[in-house]
C-alpha cells in the first residue's frame, strides 16, 4: 500500500468521522427540539395532579343520561347556534359556550366543537376530577348542590337580560329528574 492510499483513506475516515458528528448533533437537536411538543399540543392533561377541565356534556351523559336529555330540549343547549352571525363575538361567547376563555374551555368551533352552548359544565365547573373520580363530592368544583342565583347571573344580568327574574326562571333550569340513589349519578 502506497504512503498516497493511505492519505486519502485518513482523509475519507476523518471526513465520514465529521459527518457522523454532524448527524449526531442534528438529531439529538432535532429530539430534543420536539420533546415539549406534546407538552404544547395538550398542557393540562399531562400531570396527575392537574386541574379539572372541560370535558364536554357527551362525557356527562355517559353517567347522567337523563339529565342530558332533559338539558337537550332547554334553550341553553342551543345558546351558541342563536348567535347566528356573532358566534365569533368574544362579549357573546362568555355566556353561551362552555368555558371560554378557561383553561381547555372553548375556544372555537372548529377547534372546541364539543364545548359549543351552554352545558352541564358552565353551571358545574370543569368535569374531568368528576368523570375519573365521581364518588368524590370535591371532585366539581363547583360542587353537586349549586347556587343557581349566583351561577346565573353571570350572564343574566341587567346589561343582557334586563327582564330575566330568577324566582320566576328557575324551575326551568333545576333539575327535574330525581337523582338515583346509585354511585356516581346524583348532580344534587
Amino acid at each position: 500500500m502506497s504512503i498516497f492510499n493511505l492519505q486519502e483513506m485518513a482523509k475519507l475516515l476523518y471526513n465520514s468521522y465529521k459527518i457522523n458528528i454532524f448527524l449526531a448533533l442534528f438529531f439529538g437537536i432535532l429530539l430534543f427540539s420536539l420533546a415539549p411538543l406534546p407538552l404544547q399540543l395538550y398542557p393540562c392533561k399531562v400531570f396527575a395532579d392537574e386541574e379539572p377541565y372541560y370535558i364536554g356534556n357527551r362525557k356527562c351523559r355517559l353517567c347522567h343520561f337523563e339529565y342530558f336529555k332533559e338539558w337537550e330540549n332547554d334553550p341553553h343547549a342551543n345558546a351558541f347556534a342563536c348567535l347566528g352571525r356573532m358566534q365569533n363575538n368574544p362579549y357573546c361567547l362568555k355566556c353561551h359556550t362552555t368555558g371560554y376563555r378557561e383553561a381547555q374551555g372553548f375556544v372555537s368551533e372548529k377547534i372546541t366543537p364539543e364545548l359549543r352552548g351552554v352545558q352541564c359544565e358552565a353551571c358545574h365547573g370543569p368535569g374531568s376530577k368528576h368523570k375519573d373520580n365521581p364518588e368524590d363530592e370535591h371532585s366539581l368544583p363547583i360542587g353537586r348542590k349549586i347556587d343557581y342565583q349566583s351561577v346565573c347571573i353571570k350572564c343574566h344580568d341587567r346589561n343582557w337580560t334586563p327582564e330575566f327574574n330568577y324566582e320566576k326562571y328557575r324551575k326551568r333550569i333545576e333539575h327535574k329528574i330525581e337523582p338515583k340513589k346509585e354511585k356516581g349519578t346524583s348532580l344534587r
